[in-house]
């Protein structure tokens, strides 16, 4: 008998509990932070404490702020994927591949009953998700300072200098540990395939980091007014200087199985240092012109020099610096119109217009140089060997530029109630940085290339209608906006005209940024799956075909307000659609166990293969007699089905009902004798991520999780853990 309800209760009811304290007066805050959270992780758990301080003093035409912030952070996580193959140890995996009439829950006390130890545990070629929890964890910390001080100065009652000086320091250490595991003689003489596949060594792996960033930077400010005209400019420049620092060493063969130590090794350890420094120097500025509060000018220019493009073993300034200009203009013309300023229909009517060009360098730092690592088996004795690493840099890189054309314009009507704004926008990318598939042949898998030039087209609309219903005490205001955002690849380097990107994401000229290309079956010219006639089995055709985008083509916002004396509802619902995820991560690790739902069709029995044909001998004509040889685990967990890619693709498209809130302000009177220290009190019940509406297709996960932060997007992964609710409420005090 199934128990669906078994690994819905494997995870828990993930708590949050944050408490914030502030105190200000005058010129000066202060305030502190608490928060605990326990995840939907079985014995997962993140502290975090911080404390916040600013001021700001006046001397006559002085002016002295600061700001300091000081966060620390402890966590205690799962981190199954950071051993072995980095699968067979995480926890997802383990319960994916847990039959569903398993009471998996009765397995957590796996150190005394034998039927959930490694040993006694009934799957013979997974292990117990309770083990592989408190078998690799990690402990860290981190420690993060923020602060920044500005200086003004008031020179004349048109001139003004700033100048402001900010740093970040952060800090972390981490240790991972993997416990030993010695299968019993009875375990690996019974045939259980994982305790014949070998015992694990204890493993420790060490890392800390250390990261800075220094940010200087001093500006004037002039503003001055002639007759109808007013001017306004700003010019000024900037220093940021970042330094990072990782050491991690590890070892994967620990001598002694509770001691997490590297020194009590067996062999050579795991090593490895990095160092970065980068420095970006910024010359910027700025000119406006606003003639009679209704027209309005401006344009912009910045002039940035980045040691990211400064190749060291051959300088060339040049290379290092670039700019970019923008310009502006706008109208307002219920003002500059008297038939319209004084119109009782149309309150506000402004039209607007942009040009701009921003740069950006996708780089790290040394992005301009090929790096060596110690080879595999190196050091030998005191013999030492390096390996170039499988991605090929190059000495020169463009930065990546940004042109945007854009025009506006912007409504309001009856006394600004109904509120409209569009926006049209094209760009131009040119110059993108991207990893290309490379030959093998040259010694690397993948290059670094200013490989990639294409067009963003799209169209921007916000409606508010505030209030939309006003009934006496109650006010009902609407908010919504929609997106519509298409973009095509223009060019890529010379000769090519696509290129992988990785995670089955392709740049191809002519097509959006970015699609799928993946393996699908074998068809006939009416697009049917061909199937053998004998077995009933279809082919994967090894050749990859382009399919869908990776990126939403549509998103559309909505904002509910409802306000009755005290008492305010809100909600927050958005829309993607246009397009595809692959889940076949995910997909066919459940298509693998048998506990996806299409593996469950047709009662694991033998059908007929939808939509499919075959050869008769002269032609391929419908299939609607010959069945599958197997509708169970020869099919489901099969190649036959797990390698064809498009098992795994569906759409993208999603509803959700982000966030539903209700807030009391308490009156003060409601405390007594308390109310002359309680100045005010509001109370609020909260909900995220309440209802997601799928297409029937996506029976797997949101859409919105990714197995990567990059370019290449669109693809689930096995280290995001199921979609969560989550439902809060805060207590707001002011004394």
């Amino acid at each position: 008998r199934a128990l669906p309800k078994e690994k819905l209760r494997f995870w828990n009811t993930g708590l949050t509990n944050q408490t914030d304290v502030s105190f200000s007066t005058g010129d000066f805050y202060l305030s502190a932070q608490n928060v605990l959270i326990q995840g939907i992780m079985p014995k997962d758990v993140n502290r975090r404490i911080s404390v916040r301080m600013a001021a700001s003093k006046e001397f006559n035409k002085f002016k002295a702020s600061y700001n300091v912030q000081y966060t620390k952070g402890n966590y205690d996580v799962t981190s199954g994927s950071s051993f072995g193959n980095g699968r067979d140890f995480t926890v997802y995996w383990n319960l994916i591949n847990t039959p569903m009439q398993i009471p998996i829950t009765r397995f957590k006390n796996w150190r005394t009953d034998y039927w959930a130890s490694p040993d006694g545990y009934f799957n013979d070629y997974y292990s117990n998700p309770y083990f592989m929890i408190d078998n690799f964890r990690t402990r860290g910390r981190t420690e993060d300072v923020l602060g920044n001080i500005e200086l003004n100065m008031k020179a004349t009652n048109w001139l003004t200098f700033t100048y402001r000086l900010g740093a970040t320091i952060s800090n972390g250490t981490s240790k991972s540990t993997g416990g030993a595991l010695q299968y019993s003689p009875e375990a690996k003489a019974s045939g259980k395939n994982i305790a014949a596949s070998g015992d694990l060594n204890a493993s420790v792996a060490d890392a800390s980091s250390s990261y800075s960033r220094i940010n200087s930077e001093l500006f004037a400010t002039a503003r001055k007014k002639f007759g109808d005209f007013d001017f306004n400019a700003l010019l000024g420049t900037s220093f940021r200087e970042d330094n990072s620092k990782n050491i991690n060493v590890s070892s994967n063969n620990l001598a002694f199985p509770t001691l997490f130590n590297v020194s009590g090794r067996r062999g050579e350890p795991g090593v490895g240092e990095g160092n970065s420094k980068t420095r970006l120097n910024r010359y910027f500025g700025k000119f406006s012109v606003n003639y009679k509060g209704w027209a309005f000018a401006e344009v912009t220019g910045s002039y940035d020099i980045d040691s990211r493009l400064a190749y060291y073993y051959n300088f060339d300034f040049k290379n290092a610096n670039f700019f970019y200009p923008g310009a502006n203009v706008s109208f307002l013309l219920s003002e500059a119109i008297p038939a319209l300023k004084n119109s009782k229909t149309l309150s506000y009517l402004k039209l607007r217009g942009a040009l701009s060009k921003t740069g950006n360098v996708n780089l790290g730092a040394q992005g301009l140089e090929n790096t060596y690592g110690l080879g595999f088996g190196f050091p030998y004795g005191t013999l030492s060997g390096y390996t170039s690493s499988n991605l090929l840099r190059l000495s020169r890189y463009e930065p990546e530029f940004v042109e945007t054309q854009e025009v506006g314009i912007e409504l309001g009507f009856l006394k600004n109630r109904i509120n409209l704004e569009a926006t049209l926008y094209k760009q131009d990318n040119s110059n993108q940085i991207v990893d290309v598939q490379y030959s093998g042949a040259t010694g690397f898998t993948s290059a670094r290339l200013n490989a990639a030039a294409f067009e963003n087209k799209g169209l921007e609309l916000d409606l508010r209608l505030t209030p939309l219903v006003k009934l006496g005490k109650v006010n009902i205001d609407v908010k919504a906006n929609y997106t519509l955002q298409d973009n095509k690849v223009t060019k890529i380097i010379e000769g090519v005209d696509q290129l992988g990107i990785g995670n089955g994401n392709y740049v191809i000229v002519g097509q959006p940024a970015y699609i799928f290309q993946l393996t699908d079956y074998k068809r006939d010219d009416q697009g049917r799956v061909i199937v053998s006639n004998t077995t009933g089995f279809p082919e994967v055709d090894p050749v990859i075909k382009p399919f869908g985008r990776t990126q939403p083509k549509h998103l559309l916002g909505l904002n509910l307000s409802v306000n009755w004396k005290d008492l305010t509802f809100s909600a927050v619902a958005d829309y993607r659609g246009g397009a595809q995820i692959y889940t076949g991560n995910i997909g066919n690790g459940m298509d693998f166990s048998g506990i996806s739902k299409r593996s469950g069709q047709n009662n694991r029995m033998p059908f007929i293969f939808p939509n499919s044909s075959y050869w008769d001998g002269s032609k391929y004509v419908d299939n609607t007699s010959i069945y599958t040889l197997s509708g169970g685990y020869n099919f489901w967990s099969q190649a036959v089905n797990t390698n064809a890619n498009t098992n795994y693709l569906v759409s993208g498209d999603f509803w959700k009902i982000r966030e539903v809130s209700l807030s009391y302000n308490i009156p003060a009177k409601v405390f007594g004798f308390a109310k002359n220290t309680i100045k005010g009190a509001t109370f609020t019940v909260s909900g995220r991520n309440l209802f997601m509406f799928l297409p029937k297709t996506n029976e797997w996960t949101d859409p919105e999780f990714s197995n990567t932060v990059g370019n290449a997007q669109g693809v689930s992964g096995l280290d995001n853990t199921p979609p969560t609710r989550i439902f809060g409420a805060s207590l707001n005090l002011q004394f």
